[in-house]
């Protein structure tokens, strides 16, 4: 039965170098994507809507798991109702289209940052 887990593991190691390759550029772009087709339009790219969807949400888990570990300033306090993923996809999209001059990092960090912009804690 364990025979899955390396190739699963393997797989998931080779998808994550794409994953990390990702700007804000492409971040903006996919996720306004998924925001179309939270609208109703079904015509786009399911890859797109994918990689939006699979980094806002990922980046909240790990902020998730991480939260108690980072220094005050870098925390993000979630609301405690939570949040969806187009929810996050327009906070990062909102995010993004005000700081235009950080669309060249890396999305993983620029998903972070609108996170802690949008969900600050209280001192």
């Amino acid at each position: 039965m364990k025979t899955w887990i390396w190739p699963v593991a393997l797989a998931m190691t080779l998808a994550s170098g794409s994953a990390m390759a990702l700007d804000g550029n492409g971040l903006l772009s996919s996720c306004q994507t998924t925001i179309k087709y939270s609208e109703g339009d079904k015509n786009v790219s399911p890859f797109d809507v994918g990689q939006c969807t699979g980094m806002v949400d990922g980046v909240e888990g790990t902020i998730f798991v991480l939260n108690d570990s980072v220094s005050s300033n870098m925390k993000s306090c979630y609301p405690s109702a939570g949040t969806t993923n187009i929810q996050k996809a327009r906070i990062v999209v909102k995010y993004l289209q005000e700081h235009p001059d950080q669309l060249h990092l890396p999305a993983s960090m620029l998903t972070v940052i609108a996170y802690m912009s949008a969900f600050p804690c209280k001192k």
